[in-house]
């Protein structure tokens, strides 16, 4: 970080301690904190569907496409949910909301589990579906911009591993509780009562680093007052920007377009993999298998890409990104055995940082102090855009009978969305 005043430490030695996983006790328990989080809001809203909506529609005899219905449904007042609050995050602060959301998101994935008519189970997973993102996308993120202000894509890099870790056991969990239990709502409710209990490991955990006691990125008290000197700590004054200001910014669009795409490609992608991969000549288990292991994979992506965001900064990793996302998908396409495992490898390692950019980007595009305020318009945008993938599917196989369409389609947007975040000021907003 640059200052206004002269300081002991040299850019190269900030840049240095920046790319440490040195982020102090209290710092580590908030990003395992976040991890928790991420790891419920894709395991209940998104991979966890996969063993919940078979248990539930064979428990009650119900449809399984009419509940697979809701999933859509969901997702759409689920961005609603997101806007309205991430304004009320602006105001309340990450600690209060994580605290709200994930009681009402944990009594939710309860009743989820033993809803007894189909009103009731479209409710409960919109319900599952609004706070599962509130606490894990907009309280998480907002803690983690305010405690690592300047270390946030490492730490970030650790903190989303959750969502990959999820996606390779929450079913097997879901699974094996189901048989030991007995049923399918007391697995869902074991997983409800976990997030409660998380509930009150975030009612310990401050909005900030200075009210824990420690300073931003875990500085020694002389590296914080020289490279915070002018910085304001109490962390939860509203920002100034309202959304007629932030929508007249060409950041704004070039943010909400870009990683946009890199969500529609990775919905398209992965929601299709097993299909696909059968296409190619795969078993059904062995194209399963290969879409676990791409899931472990990201584990490490996750951690890679953080490590690139604090060494190439944010704006250069993030576009670097598109270009290897591209890649993988050039691999997927080329008929050759050795080419698909190594799309899968390269898939894998996309589908890890996929979640570190939203959070990372707008942070440090538009400063950590307006992140909530900011993210809570950028954030539904993003989702509107990733909506579309199911569309370019639709689209591919009514046109060419296959997946194969989509996918050259999606490799010229990983190309484009890599362009438009290459063109982000990122030093431009970050401070007003």
């Amino acid at each position: 970080m640059e200052n206004k005043k002269q300081t002991a430490l040299t850019q190269a030695e900030i840049n240095s301690r920046n790319a440490k996983s040195n982020f102090g006790t209290k710092g580590w328990l908030l990003i395992i904190l976040c991890g928790f989080m991420l790891y419920f809001s894709t395991g209940t809203s998104v991979d966890g569907l996969n063993a919940t909506v078979e248990g539930l529609a064979a428990k009650h005899g119900w449809n399984t496409a009419v509940l697979l219905g809701f999933s859509t449904v969901s997702g759409l007042v689920s961005i609603i949910g997101m806007f309205i609050f991430g304004l009320v995050c602006d105001r309340i602060g990450a600690r209060k909301l994580a605290v709200i959301s994930l009681i009402i998101g944990g009594l939710s994935y309860i009743w989820y589990g033993h809803v007894t008519s189909i009103f009731q189970y479209a409710v409960a997973l919109c319900l599952v579906s609004i706070f599962s993102n509130v606490y894990a996308w907009i309280a998480g993120g907002a803690y983690l911009s305010s405690w690592f202000p300047h270390k946030k894509g490492l730490a970030l890099g650790w903190a989303t591993m959750g969502n990959n870790m999820a996606s390779a056991t929450i079913v097997i969990i879901i699974t094996g509780l189901t048989a030991v239990l007995g049923g399918i709502q007391w697995a869902i409710t074991v997983i409800g009562i976990a997030m409660i209990i998380v509930a009150v490991w975030a009612f310990f955990t401050p909005d900030t680093p200075k009210q824990a006691g420690v300073n931003p990125d875990n500085l020694t008290d002389e590296e914080a007052k020289e490279l915070y000197a002018d910085d304001e700590e109490d962390g939860l004054k509203a920002s100034k920007w309202t959304y007629g200001k932030l929508i007249r910014t060409r950041e704004f669009w070039l943010i909400s377009i870009g990683l946009g795409l890199y969500m529609l490609i990775t919905v398209g992608v992965m929601s299709q993999l097993v299909p696909r991969l059968m296409n190619l000549g795969f078993s059904q288990t062995k194209a399963v298998g290969s879409m676990t292991v791409c899931a472990l994979v990201g584990v490490v992506g996750s951690y890679l890409w953080g490590v690139l965001d604090q060494k190439l900064t944010t704006r250069v990793a993030t576009a670097i990104y598109g270009i290897w996302y591209a890649a993988a998908i050039v691999f997927n396409l080329i008929p050759n055995i050795a080419c698909i495992y190594i799309s899968l490898f390269m898939l894998g390692v996309s589908i890890g940082g996929n979640a570190n950019w939203p959070v990372s980007l707008v942070s440090t595009v538009y400063g950590h102090k307006n992140f909530a305020k900011v993210y809570s318009l950028i954030n539904p945008c993003i989702s509107v855009i990733r909506m579309l993938s199911f569309a370019a599917l639709a689209l591919s196989l009514t046109m060419t009978g296959s997946y194969s369409g989509a996918y050259v389609g999606f490799v010229i947007l990983a190309v484009i969305a890599a362009g438009m975040i290459y063109c982000v000021n990122d030093k431009k907003h970050a401070d007003s």
